[in-house]
């Protein structure tokens, strides 16, 4: 377990990356949120797009995965690429945020009333800022590539679900489980500004809080048809008879602490496989979509104060639940 972590906490960081970043960028695509906000959370992802890209050169490059069998070496060598070139894209979208002052919902609301006016005198309607196009056709390239990335990481790893059918719906599974990720991530966070803008239109934190709940359900969905749970080597290899060594009596002179465990003798664990992946279930599924669903509600009764707590929950609850999930994903490697 401990020789897969790096791999565990690698996918966890690409998915609540990628995720995070592209509901940022819908969000911003539909204008109804402060442009504070976007400023604001768009530098804190492309820190965390930076950490996760040295993270990846230095825990998990396409030397040291080929050095797993199970996996898929014909695509580890590309994966390099579309990440790095998500963190770049990524930096022009900022500053194209940061320079535009009149993103988000203020400028639209500005935008508006300048066209109602010109309608009023008759004169042409205002065009769209230039920075505006500069700024989605740069966040739109960087989903795309988030996207790709997600693509190959899938394709890296689809060889532990056992069969083409369980692989493709793994591939599947990482894109629901980025925006499980980072929708929720997003959410709370934009649900802590509307403390401070209670004014504010509900519809971007219920447009993100359906984002959750649609890609938990997705998940839902993929779990059966994705196999087994662990990895199709860790079942394999469980099918085999296991060879326990022998140990001579020991001397009655010989004190138990200085006793040594054979090498091929079996671990008692305090769980088994299934009884984690039945925890996994509760604390991925069944507990978010509780409580994922109660947040909703109460944003549609702008109790925004009381659906940030939800949230929070469900951003410990997904996060402690992904992480789970591909440390049974990986345990045959």
């Amino acid at each position: 377990m401990l020789q897969t972590l790096p791999l565990v906490l690698y996918i966890i960081m690409i998915e609540l990356t990628i995720g995070s970043v592209s509901v940022l960028v819908f969000l911003d695509w539909r204008n109804e949120v402060k442009r504070g906000f976007l400023v604001s959370y768009a530098f804190i992802y492309l820190a965390l797009a930076g950490l996760t890209y040295l993270f990846q050169q230095n825990f998990a490059t396409g030397e040291l995965l080929n050095t797993y069998r199970s996996l898929d070496h014909s695509w580890t060598g590309w994966q390099t690429l579309p990440l790095l070139l998500f963190f770049v894209l990524l930096i022009p979208y900022t500053l194209f945020l940061l320079l535009d002052k009149k993103a988000g919902v203020d400028g639209k609301v500005e935008h508006e009333k300048a066209e109602d006016e010109a309608q009023k005198e008759g004169k042409p309607a205002p065009r769209r800022s230039i920075l505006r196009g500069l700024r989605l056709l740069s966040g739109v390239a960087t989903v795309i590539a988030g996207l790709v990335t997600l693509l190959v990481l899938g394709m890296i790893f689809r060889p532990l679900a056992g069969s083409i059918a369980g692989g493709a719906f793994t591939v599947a599974g990482f894109y629901a489980a980025a925006f499980a990720l980072g929708g929720v991530m997003t959410a709370m966070w934009l649900g802590h500004w509307y403390l401070v803008t209670p004014a504010l239109s509900e519809r971007p934190l219920l447009f993100s809080t359906s984002v959750v709940l649609l890609a938990i359900i997705a998940q839902i969905i993929f779990l059966p048809l994705t196999g087994p749970t662990t990895s199709h080597a860790n079942q394999a290899s469980s099918n085999q008879p296991a060879v326990v060594a022998s140990t001579p009596t020991p001397a009655p002179t010989q004190s138990p602490s200085s006793q040594v465990k054979p090498a091929g003798q079996p671990v008692i664990t305090p769980l088994d496989t299934g009884a984690i992946n039945w925890l996994r279930i509760l604390v991925s599924f069944v507990l978010p979509l509780i409580l994922g669903g109660l947040s909703w509600k109460l944003v549609r009764d702008r109790s925004f104060q009381s659906a940030t707590g939800m949230l929070y929950l469900v951003v410990v609850l997904t996060l402690a639940g992904e992480i789970m999930a591909r440390g049974l994903f990986l345990m045959g490697l």
